[in-house]
């Protein structure tokens, strides 16, 4: 029982660990930009099986820092993940959605299969999505030959800059 227990506690510190250097770089991120950028907002997701509909009994985390600017109408993203199940089969951005709540398919993320994925999807024309998307109605998820219908999910949230 010892074993067993000194081995969740590291797995505990270890995920710990990870949500703490999450932090660091998202303080540093936010710090980092121009304060004069109005027409750019920023936007997180963070990703895990508990935040998919139904939510899976994946260990995977996930992050992704976004921007939306206002002049171009494209929202560009840089996301991270770790530990899927299995091989990665698609990654899209799907809205709108409350958490809890599954929506059609928006765009799709690339690469595929690819970590960490860098990009920019759009142009966001639509009033509508462009509401939707400042209102945290959008989500981000990563599906999984093990989790066909996903596998880890992050509502995205702005970042209030």
């Amino acid at each position: 029982m010892v074993g067993t227990n000194m081995g969740t506690r590291r797995i505990a510190m270890n995920r710990c660990s990870w949500w703490i250097a999450l932090a660091a770089g998202v303080i540093f991120t936010l710090s980092a930009l121009p304060v004069g950028a109005a027409s750019t907002k920023t936007f997180i997701a963070l990703m895990n099986g508990g935040q998919e509909t139904p939510p899976t009994t994946s260990d995977a985390l996930g992050v992704a820092f976004l921007t939306f600017d206002e002049a171009t109408k494209m929202l560009c993203y840089s996301i991270s993940f770790t530990t899927l199940t299995s091989a990665e089969a698609a990654a899209h951005v799907h809205g709108p959605a409350t958490p809890g709540q599954s929506a059609a398919v928006l765009f799709p993320l690339t690469p595929v299969p690819g970590n960490p994925k860098n990009g920019c999807v759009g142009p966001l024309t639509s009033g509508a999505l462009k509401k939707e998307l400042k209102k945290g109605l959008m989500y981000l998820n990563i599906h999984t030959t093990q989790f066909p219908n996903g596998e880890i999910r992050g509502q995205i949230i702005p970042t209030g800059r």
